[in-house]
């Protein structure tokens, strides 16, 4: 039985890879179907902890969006990509990294595709290098985000080992931030600038592909106080939780974090007098909800199998994990590939260790590995950025994803981890 959950999950998983995008929902919506119906495993837990803090940030972004913030963002990026075009190769993935860390989303790396492959294309850069080290850097914020689902529940499994949310983000920050590094390096070294890549030109000719001309944008009114607000209650959550002891609060990371965004959504759109209607067409919003689906689809999915094998999994697992905890990483990393999320693979595995007797500097150095969902090209950030691209430089047979691994985000995303993760173990044993 063990080996049909198994080719299920494998099966559901290439079914989702052919679909892409919410389709990838869809396709555990079957694939969950399958498990309960016909193999007769119970359906496990949704993942409704994820989902609820990835809908509180979709739903303030949104309002942001609306008010013009995320439009400000872009300009401020476009202006400093635009202005160090030498450096683009590095400040693409660093604003991404950022963008990450302050929304708890990568979906914000979307508003910047298209920046970056402008700067990319007007100064002979191939833009799959830009490209694809913004979006594993984006993929890799989500670890150092404080109000990310995926920190949210690494923290709370972590606090009833004594460990502060301080101390916590002293190693995940830096160690997110090191494969961010890496990753830009790696990516820099991927294929030839755009005159010497023959498909490039050719596909440039054939497409009239002309240099973007530089057209000067309007910042919409009340679009910085929304930035302003929204980071406000960033601070506010990082505040709350940083100094827990100190103020004397019981409210846990998820509570917090839903119940401040729906604030801070309130207070923008009073500010910024919003059409409260007008909030579901922002473009986060509806991104949003295609995650939401997915999510609930394939995670469901894959926690209802794993789940079904729980104890054999804890009984095979936990001396080997004990005895090398460095091979939690990998675990993180080959669960996050099938689930498409780093919320979702943090909600199913946290408890696992912490049950198993896994150490807190082993869960906190090893978290960055969560973020592997570049193994494959379906994954909307992704997928957005090789459509973003109208020259070709993801289209050329080494790096057209042809065998589902050849293509420009795998050797950045998995050198990014198996470089960060012993800095991890490192920074663990000296803060901790």
């Amino acid at each position: 039985m063990v080996i049909l959950h198994v080719i299920l999950l494998l099966g559901t998983i290439m079914l989702a890879a052919r679909w892409g995008g919410i389709g990838v929902g869809f396709a555990g919506g079957v694939g969950l179907a399958i498990a309960v119906f016909i193999f007769g495993v119970p359906a496990g837990a949704p993942p409704v902890d994820v989902m609820l803090i990835i809908l509180s940030t979709i739903i303030a972004l949104s309002v942001m969006q609306q008010a013009g913030g995320m439009d400000y963002l872009v300009i401020l990026t476009e202006k400093l990509l635009r202005n160090h075009p030498g450096y683009l190769n590095i400040l693409a993935p660093s604003v991404t990294f950022i963008l990450t860390v302050l929304s708890g989303t990568g979906y914000t790396a979307m508003s910047v595709m298209n920046v970056i492959q402008e700067v990319a294309k007007d100064n002979g850069i191939r833009p799959s290098q830009p490209l694809s080290s913004a979006v594993v850097a984006s993929q890799l914020g989500i670890t150092a985000s404080p109000i990310s689902a995926a920190t949210a529940i690494m923290y709370g499994t972590v606090e009833v080992m004594g460990i502060s949310f301080g101390d916590a983000m002293l190693v995940v920050l830096p160690t997110a931030l090191f494969a961010m590094l890496v990753a830009a390096f790696i990516a820099s070294r991927q294929g030839v600038r755009l005159a010497d890549d023959p498909i490039c030109q050719k596909i440039m000719q054939e497409n009239k592909t002309a240099l973007n001309k530089h057209t000067k944008r309007s910042i919409p009114r009340g679009a910085k106080s929304s930035v302003v607000i929204f980071l406000l209650g960033v601070m506010f959550v990082v505040s709350m939780l940083l100094f827990k002891s100190l103020i004397g609060h019981a409210i846990n990371s998820r509570d917090l974090i839903i119940i401040t965004m729906f604030i801070v959504s309130t207070i923008i759109i009073f500010t910024c007098k919003l059409d409260m209607k007008e909030i579901k067409n922002s473009p986060i919003f509806k991104s949003g909800a295609e995650s939401l689906v997915v999510v609930l689809g394939i995670v469901w999915l894959s926690s209802t199998l794993i789940g079904a094998h729980i104890e054999e999994i804890k009984m095979g697992a936990s001396e080997i994990l004990r005895t090398y905890p460095v091979l939690l990483a990998a675990v993180f990393f080959c669960t996050s590939a099938m689930l498409f999320s780093q919320g979702a693979t943090s909600a199913l595995l946290m408890p696992i260790a912490a049950s198993i007797g896994i150490s807190a500097d082993a869960i906190l150095a090893s978290f960055v590995a969560v973020s592997a969902l570049y193994i494959t090209n379906i994954y909307p950030t992704t997928a957005f950025a090789i459509a973003t691209d109208d020259t070709g430089s993801f289209l050329s047979k080494r790096w057209n994803g042809s065998r589902i691994v050849n293509h420009p985000f795998f050797l950045p995303g998995c050198l990014s981890i198996i470089c960060s993760v012993p800095f991890g173990f490192l920074l663990a044993k000296l803060v901790l």
